[in-house]
């Protein structure tokens, strides 16, 4: 779900046809990356955007892109894709429609990311991660797109477990996980996993031992694998795209602020 200020530029722009009356008119495949990688040059097609945001994903860079600007790490919270991202068109009309998921549709990253953020004024701070990420749990269901992690807005502590299984029950989201103060390594944020339709789980995998939930400090500047999430999707040009030393992550959020500060990137 966009915030009102961006959908109103997004319908403003799709009106435009990226017109000269949209001053100044924005480039059609703009990225801007602040931290963790390093673009060549701008993407001069769909295909090479598209493939150029997904590599960035996975590497956990700071970046914004499309005619609105968003940030990557808002994807999830915003319903976004990397397709969308740079349609006006498709993001002007994206929240058409939305409300709690229907019992009937697939619950996913972007629907149980927007579901908690409008219930809970939420901060989304960690949703898919790569297979081989060095950071979280071994077997975390965020890689394999099944987990949101999130703040909500009044503090962690501001709701309880019972307000979850109660949302996500309302919406039929049939939760495989819940996790948050109490548990080792959530007590400053929740998550949640959702099974897909059809999944068995004959019971949920207990949390081991030694798993790192934290991440590991001297692991920390190992590049992350640039495979794209989606398998089928392109890779992003050679040419375009430059592993840098890779940010914290998504969901650490002080962290990120204190490696962007160090970057020259600001508070």
């Amino acid at each position: 779900m966009l915030p009102v200020g961006l959908t109103a530029k997004a319908i403003q722009l799709c009106a435009a046809g990226f017109a000269a009356a949209v001053s100044p008119p924005p480039t059609a495949y703009a990225i801007t990356v602040h931290t963790g990688a390093m673009l060549r040059q701008q993407p001069a097609t769909a295909a090479d955007a598209e493939a150029t945001v997904r590599d960035l994903i996975a590497l956990g860079a700071d970046f914004n892109a499309g005619p609105l600007e968003i940030a990557g790490r808002d994807f999830a919270t915003y319903g976004v894709t990397p397709t969308s991202v740079f349609d006006a068109c498709a993001l002007a009309h994206a929240d058409e429609g939305q409300g709690a998921v229907p019992p009937s549709s697939a619950a996913s990253v972007s629907s149980v990311a927007a579901l908690v953020r409008r219930a809970f004024g939420a901060r989304i701070t960690d949703t898919i991660r790569p297979m081989n990420a060095s950071y979280g749990a071994r077997y975390s269901w965020h890689k394999y797109g099944q987990a949101v992690d999130f703040v909500p807005a009044g503090g962690v502590k501001s709701i309880n477990r019972d307000q979850i299984r109660a949302l996500m029950g309302q919406s039929g989201i049939r939760l495989i996980e819940l996790l948050g103060p109490g548990d080792r390594g959530h007590s400053n944020h929740w998550h949640v996993a959702f099974a897909r339709p059809g999944q068995v789980i004959d019971r949920t995998r207990p949390i081991e031992e030694d798993e790192d939930w934290i991440v590991n400090v001297a692991q920390a500047d190992v590049p992350s694998s640039t495979t794209p999430l989606d398998p089928e999707a392109p890779p992003a040009p050679a040419s375009d795209l430059v592993s840098a030393v890779k940010a914290p992550p998504g969901w650490d959020v002080f962290g990120r602020e204190e490696w962007r500060a160090a970057h020259g990137g600001g508070s």
